[in-house]
């Protein structure tokens, strides 16, 4: 991988869009047997910093909805120095900050994307991710769909191998053993390296695979260089 995830980047000193890197998607998922879902991968940017034409400046948050289905995802190293960059540029307007990121984005990804305010964790049941207890996939739901909250999951990034921690939230009829063996099934992926949005495509295929009843996982990553990743995949 040649984008600058893992390695020292010197400041930039101008607007820079080809520091954006692309992922295929394709190359991620060759470890999943079926892709059928829908979803969106939203990127929160808490930090981002722009200048008017009067040298005023503007710190926004926004929401960057990129479709699974796109070719390509973003790095998030990349993407982090490409927000930096706009302070070396000028804007009328927020709209037209938003506009130029779009712009971007979607060149790189190859598909249309959407700008959003900052998008917020919905209120769930929690329940938290635990380790080392066997796990017997024999659902037996509820009667009832309901959001539940798995706190303190944990993955690894593949190319720096930091961990990546994470609220997983999961829609769906789960009894209270079904809960807890998804809670452990969680806890396998302590020491998986693997990107946030496949973690979550890995979980949707799983759960399918084990037959519960749900329709929709999400993964709230916490930020890192003021971005959080949100991964949503569902029925």
């Amino acid at each position: 991988m040649a984008g600058p995830l893992g390695k020292k980047v010197s400041n930039l000193k101008e607007f820079s869009p080809d520091i954006l890197f692309p992922i295929k998607r394709e190359e991620q998922r060759e470890s999943l047997n079926n892709i059928n879902f829908k979803g969106e991968d939203i990127w929160n940017i808490h930090e981002l910093l722009w200048i008017d034409n009067n040298d005023c400046h503007h710190h926004n948050e926004i929401s960057i909805i990129i479709p699974c289905s796109s070719d390509n995802i973003v790095e998030s190293k990349s993407l982090k120095l490409f927000i930096n960059s706009l302070v070396h540029k000028r804007f009328e307007s927020l709209s037209e900050v938003n506009r130029l990121i779009k712009h971007h984005i979607e060149e790189l990804v190859e598909a249309d994307i959407e700008i959003n305010n900052v998008y917020e964790k919905p209120d769930a049941k929690v329940l938290n991710v635990i380790r080392g207890k066997e796990i017997n996939h024999s659902p037996e739901s509820a009667s009832v769909s309901e959001l539940y909250c798995f706190k303190g999951f944990r993955s690894l990034c593949p190319v720096t191998q930091q961990p990546d921690i994470a609220d997983i939230f999961i829609e769906g009829s789960l009894s209270g053993v079904d809960q807890d063996n998804i809670a452990n099934y969680l806890g396998d992926f302590f020491e998986k390296e693997a990107f946030h949005e496949l973690c979550i495509e890995q979980i949707f295929e799983d759960l399918k695979s084990f037959n519960y009843t749900f329709s929709k996982v999400e993964g709230y990553f916490e930020r890192r260089g003021g971005i959080a990743i949100i991964p949503r995949r569902y029925s």
